[in-house]
């Protein structure tokens, strides 16, 4: 390797780690939602794989919207119930970390 040889550029693999982690979240949701698997340890562990992004978007998103709309459970659409919290947890995560990475830069300088 010569000294003016410089490593591969990798600005998007962080793009695509995101990118990876929401589309194996809803492939994950999408198979247990197919299965039709009611309560069980996967979903449990598809939960904690989202946390804290799913807490966040169930407290500010499914609990406003049901109480603006009258219902009163928020999984109606049952097999594929948890998908709204997977992916939109999954999301969350994505950009608390984008945004927390955005302010270490600018503190760094």
């Amino acid at each position: 390797m010569s000294p003016t040889a410089r490593p591969a550029h990798t600005a998007h693999t962080p793009r695509n780690l995101a990118l990876g982690y929401l589309a194996l979240m809803a492939a994950a949701g999408l198979a247990r939602g197919i299965a039709g698997v009611s309560a069980d340890g996967y979903l449990a562990a598809l939960y904690f794989l989202s946390f804290p992004g799913s807490l966040l978007v169930t407290v500010f998103a499914i609990l406003p919207l049901n109480a603006l709309l009258g219902t009163s459970a928020p999984e109606t659409a049952k097999p594929f119930g948890p998908m709204v919290y997977l992916v939109g947890g999954a999301a969350v995560n994505v950009l608390l970390l984008w945004g927390a990475a955005k302010a270490v830069r600018r503190l760094r300088g």
